[in-house]
């Protein structure tokens, strides 16, 4: 649940992997505490996300600007890039690399990656 991220593992595994596809963007904002609580997940966690936030972080022209007005409409995730910049300046996650806009879909929502792991 994007909106109250919440983990029921009784303790935390070595090592964990995170990935989200397409699937935050369906959450208008994740809560600013979305990382500090998925690093729980291990002593080591490293994540990856392939959503659609690069129009978040720069605008690349025409696509972006369609790929923002396409989001807006739909009511989906506008804050992913600001709480992933939070949680990295919070000593939560590394910021590891960032791809912006992979991709094309016909609906126009370009699908951006994010990597990082845990401070």
């Amino acid at each position: 649940n994007h909106l109250e991220p919440k983990l029921p593992f009784k303790k935390p595994f070595k090592r964990a992997f995170v990935f989200t596809c397409h699937s935050i963007e369906q959450v208008m904002q994740i809560n600013e505490n979305w990382f500090d609580e998925v690093v729980k997940a291990g002593e080591f966690v490293r994540g990856a996300h392939l959503e659609p936030f690069g129009f978040q972080l720069k605008n690349s022209g025409p696509l972006s600007d369609m790929h923002k007005d396409f989001i807006i409409q739909n009511s989906w995730n506008i804050n992913f890039s600001e709480v992933l910049r939070q949680a990295v300046e919070r000593k939560i996650v590394k910021d590891e690399q960032i791809f912006l806009e992979m991709g094309v879909t016909p609906d126009t929502n370009v699908g951006s990656l994010a990597f990082w792991s845990k401070a």
